[in-house]
């Protein structure tokens, strides 16, 4: 009886939807060398456009006090010579009437000063949204949510989405996952 009454209430509850992100974990570009300050790659980051001073990155409890003996990969955007960034093309494109949530985890290594970042959700190289808010305490991650409501005519409509980060300043950004939902 309840179960019935549940239903015919018409109450919808919206669901999440994961969208693609290519190499979200930064997982395709292993390192053979040992986690720790030297064990980086200035090539480019597979699947994403990198600036410069942009790299992969195998850090160490050195870095990271909670990093696994085997170490943490991450996307190391900038250094003490400048700043660095990531950019990727999605695949699928801004809809009508939907929420946007772009996660994503940001680091501050215990060994380098973090001078922050921005991140951003765009479409057709339009910000939608950004934040830069997240403020990790040196040797620790925290997840920043940025979320974009597109309405009923967004101006970006059907364009291709894209997930932007900027170091800022002349420090590290590292970023160890990224991840995008919509809702309807």
């Amino acid at each position: 009886m309840l179960l019935s009454a549940s239903l015919s209430s018409g109450t919808a509850f919206a669901q999440s939807t994961g969208i693609s992100i290519a190499n979200p974990l930064f997982l395709e570009d292993q390192l053979s060398c040992s986690p720790g300050a030297g064990c980086y790659t200035s090539q480019s980051i597979s699947e994403w456009l990198c600036g410069p001073v942009t790299s992969i990155a195998k850090l160490s409890t050195e870095q990271y006090p909670a990093a696994p003996p085997q170490g943490i990969l991450v996307a190391a955007l900038g250094y003490t010579q400048g700043t660095g960034s990531i950019q990727q093309t999605l695949s699928d494109t801004v809809q009508a009437n939907t929420n946007y949530v772009l996660k994503i985890e940001i680091g501050a290594r215990a060994d380098v000063p973090f001078t922050g970042y921005l991140a951003s959700l765009k479409a057709g190289n339009v910000v939608l949204a950004s934040s830069s808010k997240a403020t990790p305490t040196g040797g620790t991650f925290v997840t920043d949510a940025i979320t974009y409501s597109s309405g009923a005519n967004p101006p970006q409509l059907g364009k291709p989405l894209q997930i932007y980060v900027k170091s800022l300043g002349f420090g590290q950004v590292n970023i160890r996952a990224v991840s995008l939902t919509s809702e309807q």
